[in-house]
C-alpha cells in the first residue's frame, strides 16, 4: 500500500496536495520533509502505474515525477498524467538527464524541469508556479471561463523565489509612446546547437506576467539573470550576461525577434547558449508566430532622445573606425554600413522596423556570416565549435563557400539584426535612428552604456524636481 504520510494544518480549507514519483526512497524522503515543511499534504510513488492511480483517485495539485522509473519511464508517465487529468501540473526531476530530455518532458505538458540534487529553492518556485497555475484554473472556472477546479487552500511559501523583476522595463525615462507590454499566449520550445560551444542546446520560452521582464535562465535550475545592459559578461563575438549563477550565450538573435514583436516579459530557459538554429532570426520568428502573442496592457514605454549620442573607436590595423550614433526620430530607423575585403566588398543597407512584417521578410533571415581566415582562428580559440555550413555564411577568399546568399547585401542586414537584437538589453524599445559603421557587440553595448547613464540623470533630474 501507498506511503500515505500525511501533516495537518490548521485554518479553514485543505491542504495542497503533492505527489512525489520516484524508486529511490532518500528523494522521496526529502522532497516529502521539505514540502510538508511548507504546508503540503504529501503522497509518495514508486512507479508510473502507481502514480495514475493516485491521480485518478486524489487529483493532486502538484506531480514531481523522476525521470528514470522501472516499467513505465517518467515521459510515458507524464503523457498518461496528462490524459487523465490535463490540469494536474507535473515537474519532472532527473539527476543525469539531457537536453533533449527536458525538452521533450516540456513538449508533452510538463510545467518545469529540475535537476538533482534537489535544492528547497528550486523546489519551492516549481511549487509556487503549480499552485499559481491551479489558481488560475479555478478562477477561470469561477468566471465561467474554464473547467471547474477546486480551490486550493494558500501554503506558506518563505522559500518560493519573489516574482521575477527587471530594472529596465518599468522605467519612464526619456519615455516616448506607450505601447503596452506583451508575452506569449504559452510555453514555446526549440531544441538546437551551440554556435560557439557546439553544444546540443535548446530554449523553452515562458510567458510572464506584467512588469517581470525578460530573464534567461538555465533548464533545471531556478537561477536567472535579467536580459539588461548590467549584466553583459561577454561580447567576444556574440553577447553573453551573466548574475546570480545564471548565464546565458549568443542571445543577440532572439533577443532582436524579441524586439521586433515587441515582447516584454518572458523568461527563457536554455543550456547556456542560445542555439544558433539557421544563424539568423527567422525560427525564432516563426516559433513566436505558432505559439501567438498575448497583449498584457499596462505601461511599457519606447525610449526616445534628443540629442545625438555618439561612440567611436579608432579602426584595428589602420583599418576604417568603428562608429555607432543615435539620434533623435520618430520611428526605430537602422542604417549600417561596412566593408571588408572581396568578395564582400562595401554595403550600406538602411532599415526601418515598423511592422512586423517588414523585420521578417527584410532583417530576420539574415545570417551569421564569417570569413574562413577568421573562423579557423576561432576554431583554435575553442570558439565556433558548432558553425556548421547550413547556420552560417562562410566567407573564402573568391567566394561565398557553402550557401546561396538571402539577399545581395546579407552581410549587412545581419548586423543591423544584431543590433536589433544588443539594443533590447535596456528591457525597452527603441525610437532612435542608429546609424553605425563597422561597429560589434561591444559597441553596442557602448552606445548602450552611455543610453542608460543619459536616462540614469534624466530619472535623477525628474526626482529631483518633484522634491
Amino acid at each position: 500500500m501507498l506511503n500515505t504520510k500525511t501533516k495537518q494544518i490548521d485554518n479553514v480549507g485543505q491542504a495542497a496536495l503533492a505527489l512525489i514519483v520516484d524508486d529511490e526512497d532518500s528523494i522521496g524522503v526529502t522532497l516529502s520533509n521539505v514540502l510538508e515543511d511548507e504546508g503540503f499534504r504529501t503522497l509518495r510513488a514508486a512507479s508510473g502505474p502507481e502514480a495514475l492511480e493516485i491521480v485518478r483517485q486524489l487529483d493532486p495539485a502538484v506531480v514531481f515525477l523522476d525521470i528514470w522509473l522501472p516499467g513505465w519511464d517518467g515521459i510515458e508517465t507524464l503523457e498518461k498524467i496528462k490524459a487523465a487529468s490535463p490540469h494536474t501540473e507535473v515537474v519532472m526531476i532527473s539527476g543525469h538527464a539531457s537536453i533533449a530530455n527536458a525538452l521533450e518532458a516540456t513538449k508533452r505538458g510538463a510545467l518545469d524541469f529540475i535537476e538533482k540534487p534537489l535544492d528547497i529553492e528550486s523546489i519551492m518556485h516549481a511549487a509556487t508556479r503549480a499552485l499559481e497555475r491551479r489558481e488560475e484554473l479555478s478562477l477561470a472556472a469561477e468566471s465561467g471561463t474554464g473547467p471547474a477546479e477546486a480551490k486550493i487552500r494558500p501554503f506558506r511559501a518563505d522559500h518560493a523565489r519573489s516574482a521575477l523583476t527587471h530594472a529596465g522595463v518599468t522605467s519612464k525615462a526619456r519615455a516616448g509612446r506607450n505601447v503596452g507590454q506583451r508575452t506569449l499566449k504559452a510555453s514555446a520550445v526549440v531544441y538546437g546547437q551551440g554556435l560557439h560551444s557546439g553544444q546540443k542546446s535548446g530554449l523553452v520560452l515562458e510567458p510572464l506576467p506584467l512588469n517581470s521582464g525578460i530573464h534567461f535562465g538555465r533548464i533545471g535550475s531556478s537561477k536567472t539573470v535579467p536580459a539588461y545592459v548590467d549584466f553583459v559578461d561577454s561580447t567576444n563575438f556574440a553577447t553573453t550576461i551573466r548574475s546570480n549563477g545564471a548565464s546565458a550565450a549568443t542571445i543577440e538573435h532572439l533577443m532582436s525577434a524579441l524586439h521586433a514583436y515587441k515582447i516584454s516579459n518572458l523568461l527563457i530557459k536554455c543550456n547556456h547558449e542560445v542555439p544558433i538554429l539557421d544563424g539568423s532570426a527567422l525560427e525564432f520568428c516563426r516559433l513566436i508566430d505558432d505559439v501567438g502573442v498575448e497583449e498584457q496592457g499596462g505601461e511599457w514605454y519606447e525610449i526616445t532622445l534628443d540629442s545625438r549620442l555618439e561612440v567611436s573607436i579608432e579602426g584595428k590595423n589602420g583599418g576604417p573606425a568603428e562608429t555607432i550614433v543615435l539620434e533623435p526620430s520618430d520611428n526605430f530607423i537602422i542604417s549600417y554600413e561596412l566593408e571588408y575585403p572581396y568578395p564582400v566588398g562595401k554595403q550600406y543597407f538602411e532599415f526601418t522596423l515598423d511592422a512586423i512584417a517588414s523585420f521578417k521578410e527584410q532583417i530576420a533571415p539574415a545570417r551569421t556570416f564569417g570569413f574562413v581566415r577568421d573562423v579557423e582562428k576561432l576554431q583554435r580559440a575553442g570558439l565556433a565549435a558548432g558553425g556548421r555550413l547550413d547556420n552560417f555564411v562562410l566567407i573564402g577568399r573568391e567566394r561565398i563557400i557553402n550557401t546561396d546568399l538571402r539577399f545581395e547585401e546579407e552581410p549587412v542586414r545581419h548586423k543591423i539584426l544584431d543590433i536589433i537584437g544588443d539594443l533590447f538589453l535596456l528591457g525597452r524599445p527603441l525610437c532612435v535612428k542608429v546609424s553605425a559603421r563597422m561597429t560589434g557587440h561591444s559597441d553596442n553595448v557602448k552606445v548602450l552604456v552611455a543610453l542608460k547613464e543619459l536616462m540614469d540623470r534624466a530619472n535623477q533630474q525628474r526626482e529631483n524636481h518633484t522634491l
